[in-house]
């Protein structure tokens, strides 16, 4: 299991942003916190991305009843993560969904704990450099899928996420 999804905020926050398995872990992550809006309340809970390799966005899932479920939409799955992956520089292609190493995936936390853990007030306390962003919020505004409303979501999600991962280190 690649575990990048959940150390990313730690790499970025220590300052080596630049290197290219911390790029690529942090767009990954990206993906992954929003999966809960790309595969609905639903399959939320029964389903988690745990990895982007070859083009290939693999989805570990409760049982073999939510795999069988989620291949059935698989087509609507791949066209709800573009907007989410192309601003990102990231081709997922297809969805590989497997169900065996549910309780191994589902124990190891997505990076998307904000909601639960620190209020809003506390978020736009905490300070992090945005200018660290730029070329990531450069290609989310060049989207061609998101409005504007959607676009300005998405930047403030990655800038919670990582806020978020701030405040767990302090």
């Amino acid at each position: 299991m690649n575990n990048d999804a959940t150390v990313i905020s730690d790499i970025i926050n220590k300052g080596i942003f630049d290197t290219k398995k911390a790029q690529t872990a942090f767009k990954f992550s990206t993906i992954f916190s929003f999966w809960s809006q790309i595969a609905g309340k639903k399959f939320s809970s029964s389903s988690k991305p745990y990895k982007i390799k070859g083009g290939k966005m693999y989805v570990c899932c409760e049982n073999s009843y939510v795999v069988q479920e989620l291949i059935m939409y698989k087509k609507m799955l791949l066209a709800k993560i573009k907007p989410y992956s192309e601003p990102l520089g990231v081709d997922v292609e297809d969805i590989i969904f497997e169900y065996k190493n549910w309780q191994k995936v589902n124990s190891t936390p997505l990076s998307d704990d904000y909601p639960n853990f620190y209020s809003e007030k506390v978020l736009n306390e905490t300070q992090i450099h945005k200018e660290d962003f730029s070329e990531l919020f450069s290609n989310i505004d060049k989207s061609k899928y998101l409005n504007s409303e959607q676009k300005e979501k998405f930047k403030n999600n990655i800038l919670k996420l990582q806020k978020a991962k701030k405040l767990r280190e302090m």
